[in-house]
């Protein structure tokens, strides 16, 4: 399965790929299991468009035509809700004179994909300049929009030096999370990406017949690789990394170069190195000038990763997605400002940071089917490890182990709500006549 997807899912096919592609159909066994695995890996919507394109789609069986068409369906018009309500900041970006930078999917959609459902995507990601957040959030909340965070009751949110993102916000439809960033990655990690650059070379291209901007093809690599989950890591998030290249140019020696000043040769190679075992497209001489060598973190689980594919012949068996599993509970304890409710999240929080389920153990130290006794022991033992480096991936180690120690003391502390009265975030909503359900529901929903 893993193989004929990785095919389907690259954006252009020769002659004798689209006959190995007609046949490795005809010979499927079983297609149910061919659409729950493009189902499961969230490649469906994609994998339609392209059995159509080159009419291969009839040679499923009917029912299984319709299962492709309903998700692909699916996808799109929440693609499409969402763009709408895109376009209305945007406008008034554009009117206000204040720059935005379309990131990544949205970007993709038309560049790349050339088909708004192509996958499903969670938020509407833009990059602005730091300067002008302010002003964004004046935008939002004019338009009725809702921020997602805790402690909000109409003040403006001041961007943290510690941070690249600003508080997220979600259209009054909850049909468009807006996802407001002035980085790439948080300056707290090691990594150092040239911002300036970034909007020197920024290009003009037309977004639902909006001029708008985006990144360069260098930037937006930089950017898929810098993303890339060390977990989070299948054909649907490797695909967009290699069909970018083969639908734009990509300069190789500024491409090294960006890699090499943004501290970013590990996550690279980790990146790059995944993506040719779907499709190799990376050349070995780009490969050769990334021969990094470190025991860091994520060269060691690239190392095990490989001898998973190699064993598995399959990409999967270690994808999860457990950084951002915790990242929803965090969002829940802290929606709640009374000690009764935080604790429950609280201690789901230590659960799944001391002690995950055995099958994501295994997951996360990148362990094959029927493992020993000792493999699941080791697991067990590293996983809270594995936990912490995940989030560090994104913060940086000195501010994960801060945050974990807020998180107790934010607990402890929210004893005194019972007898000095503040306005909570589910207060602010509440004088916005806006159900607290709707936004557990709006985060619970994010894939």
């Amino acid at each position: 399965m893993f193989k004929i997807v990785s095919e389907i899912v690259n954006v252009k096919w020769s002659d004798s790929k689209q006959s190995l592609i007609h046949e490795k159909i005809i010979e499927l066994k079983n297609q149910d299991i061919f659409f729950d695995y493009c189902l499961q890996y969230k490649v469906a919507p994609w994998v339609c468009i392209q059995l159509k394109r080159y009419k291969l789609f009839k040679l499923l069986k009917e029912e299984i035509q319709e299962k492709f068409f309903a998700e692909f369906q699916r996808v799109k018009i929440q693609n499409e809700n969402r763009n709408k309500k895109a376009i209305e900041f945007l406008k008034i970006f554009k009117e206000e004179k204040i720059d935005v930078i379309i990131l990544k999917g949205n970007y993709f959609v038309t560049s790349v994909y050339k088909d708004v459902g192509y996958k499903r995507m969670n938020d509407f990601d833009i990059l602005v300049h730091k300067k002008d957040w302010d002003r964004i959030q004046d935008v939002y909340l004019k338009l009725g929009y809702i921020p997602l965070g805790f402690g909000w009751s109409g003040e403006k949110e001041q961007p943290a030096d510690y941070s690249h993102v600003g508080m997220a916000f979600i259209s009054n439809d909850f049909s468009c999370i807006i996802g407001t960033q002035w980085g790439l990655k948080s300056p707290t990690t090691p990594y150092q990406v040239p911002i300036d650059e970034i909007w020197d070379s920024a290009k003009n291209f037309s977004f639902e017949g909006l001029d708008v901007k985006a990144m360069s093809t260098e930037f937006n690599l930089l950017h898929l690789i810098l993303h890339l989950g060390i977990y989070k890591c299948g054909v649907r998030d490797l695909m967009d990394l290699f069909n970018l290249v083969q639908t734009e140019k990509v300069d190789e020696s500024l491409m090294l170069d960006i890699i090499k000043r943004s501290n970013a040769m590990d996550k690279a190679k980790f990146a790059l190195t995944l993506s040719n075992k779907c499709q190799n497209i990376f050349s070995l001489n780009f490969f050769q000038e990334l021969n990094v060598t470190s025991n860091s973190f994520i060269n060691r689980r690239l190392s095990k990763r490989l001898k998973m594919i190699e064993e598995s012949n399959d990409i999967h068996y270690s994808y999860n997605d457990y950084f951002q599993d915790i990242e929803k509970v965090v969002v829940y304890f802290n929606l709640f400002p009374l000690f009764h409710k935080k604790i429950k999240y609280y201690l789901i929080i230590l659960k799944m940071i001391f002690f995950p389920t055995m099958d994501t153990c295994l997951k996360l130290n990148d362990e094959f089917v029927s493992p020993s006794f000792s493999s699941k022991l080791i697991s067990r033992l590293k996983a809270p490890y594995f936990s912490f480096a995940l989030i560090a991936q994104e913060i940086g180690w000195k501010y994960t182990l801060f945050l974990f120690l807020k998180l107790f003391l934010d607990l402890i502390f929210s004893m005194k709500n019972y007898f000095i009265k503040k306005e909570s975030y589910s207060d602010y909503l509440e004088t916005r006549n806006i159900s607290l359900q709707k936004i557990e529901d709006a985060v619970k929903n994010i894939q």
